[in-house]
């Protein structure tokens, strides 16, 4: 369908070419042949139509490309620039055309000649005109083209200024036939209403011609896109809308404030879904980009504010720990990082997950981070020798006899990793004991174990309320 419009756009503007070449010649020839201001005045007009329709035809051509290196958002501007520099061309004519009207009306320049060829010239233009108008302005609705745009206004003015010209011509044969020697002015008045209408024309483009390529919005895009994001699901917030326009094509930036805490691929749900609305209100070849900002929580709890801020910086962090001063909390945390990283290079991912936090979570007024290893594939666990394993086990139920029931501590495993013996195992507790309480005899029974079996390289005890049977569940743990 791309490919149809642009083929589309080039044919309406290579007519216009080949339209403004043959109104051109006819009215040069009348207008030398009966000495007409107003017809040498159309013969100019048509000529720098000519000239911008070939400006326009060749902006078409060059428009389409792809955006390259030189150029990352296309080459859309290009029939901006031609519709300004027609719209300069129309300037520099329609002076040329009011002074020679000036100098006419005060007596000078030759005297007028009106013929029926000049009449059949003119009345063949304006249906020349008319119908190119018609086309030009049809394939710029469907394309958004500027450019054709501005070649359909051209060809629209050039329907009012022949008409202008066949009354000029009108009152000049009046004035020989009748004697209305005040009539022989209608030529060159004419050909000053028709400069009038073209520089007023000529401005209205030159300025829409500005306005794109100073990257002005189009008027009411930005108020109809809000209106069409306005209540998305998922967002909250003031959206802010930037928009612009170059050739026929719309570049939207969007951003869009999140509701806290949703997930990374509803973010993404609701990033498709506004560029599909953007696009219904832009145009399908739209250039939409949506940025998402997730909008903090106020009333979420301060450690996951903290971990908000961490993951906001793409970084791992656990055994995160706050202890509140005065007025100020202090953070404590283990970020996790690659050990292929130099210190000096994780000592800036620090200080950059740092001044998030006291950033995004006010009420820190102080931040320590512990470098950790962040263990990028998992450790090989081998079994360990029967009898060695039979005699931590013993040792393990001897130590935990001192602080928890016989037989709580059970489904023990024991394996050897590269940083020494791995324990973990299961205690039994009863089911109303408080996490807090949970939580702190585990810590308990885990130092008791270090203590009593100094070869364990790390301890994980579970806490897991009695009656429970094993399968998958949610255990605490110190």
């Amino acid at each position: 369908m791309k490919a149809e419009l642009i083929r589309e756009k080039q044919r309406a503007a290579l007519a216009s070419v080949a339209a403004g070449a043959i109104l051109t010649a006819l009215k040069l020839a009348a207008g030398i042949t009966t000495s007409s201001l107003g017809l040498l005045a159309e013969a100019a007009h048509s000529a720098l139509d000519l000239g911008a329709a070939a400006l326009t035809w060749g902006a078409v051509r060059a428009s389409w490309r792809p955006p390259d290196a030189e150029h990352q958002y296309g080459h859309g501007k290009i029939e901006n620039l031609a519709a300004l520099a027609e719209t300069f061309l129309l300037v520099l004519t329609s002076i040329w055309i009011l002074t020679e009207s000036v100098r006419r009306v005060a007596g000078e320049g030759p005297e007028v000649e009106p013929t029926m060829w000049a009449f059949v010239v003119m009345g063949l233009s304006i249906i020349v005109d008319g119908y190119r108008s018609r086309d030009l302005r049809r394939v710029a609705e469907e394309s958004g083209s500027q450019a054709l745009e501005a070649d359909a206004l051209h060809f629209s003015t050039d329907i009012a200024s022949s008409a202008v010209v066949i009354l000029g011509l009108g009152g000049v044969l009046a004035a020989q036939r009748f004697g209305w020697h005040w009539m022989s002015l209608a030529d060159p008045v004419a050909a000053f209403v028709v400069a009038l209408i073209v520089l007023a024309l000529s401005f209205k483009l030159g300025r829409r011609a500005v306005d794109v390529l100073m990257d002005r919005a189009p008027a009411g895009l930005s108020a109809r896109i809000e209106r069409a994001l306005a209540g998305l699901e998922g967002t909250q917030g003031a959206t802010r809308i930037r928009v612009r326009q170059a050739g026929d094509r719309v570049f939207a930036d969007v951003e869009l404030r999140l509701r806290p805490g949703l997930p990374l691929a509803e973010g993404d749900r609701i990033a498709s879904q506004a560029r599909d609305r953007v696009k219904e209100i832009a145009g399908a070849e739209a250039s939409v980009l949506v940025q998402l900002h997730p909008e903090p929580d106020e009333t979420a709890s301060l450690r996951e504010r903290v971990s908000t801020a961490v993951a906001m910086e793409g970084e791992i962090a656990h055994d995160i720990t706050l202890r509140r001063s005065g007025n100020a909390a202090h953070a404590d945390l283990h970020l996790e990082l690659p050990g292929s990283l130099t210190l000096a290079e994780a000592h800036a991912v620090a200080d950059r997950v740092e001044a998030r936090i006291l950033e995004q979570v006010r009420e820190v007024g102080r931040v320590d981070i512990h470098l950790e290893l962040r263990e990028e594939e998992p450790d090989r666990a081998n079994p360990i020798d029967r009898d060695v394993r039979s005699a931590i086990e013993s040792r393990v139920r001897r130590a935990a006899a001192g602080i928890v029931p016989e037989g709580a501590v059970h489904d023990m495993l024991i394996t050897q990793t590269p940083a020494g013996i791995y324990l973990s195992c299961h205690c039994l507790m009863p089911p109303q004991t408080l996490l807090e309480q949970a939580h702190a005899l585990t810590d308990r029974l885990e130092a008791r174990l270090r203590e009593a079996v100094p070869e364990l390289a790390r301890v994980s005890v579970h806490a897991e309320p009695e009656g429970h049977h094993g399968g998958p569940g949610a255990r605490a743990g110190g």
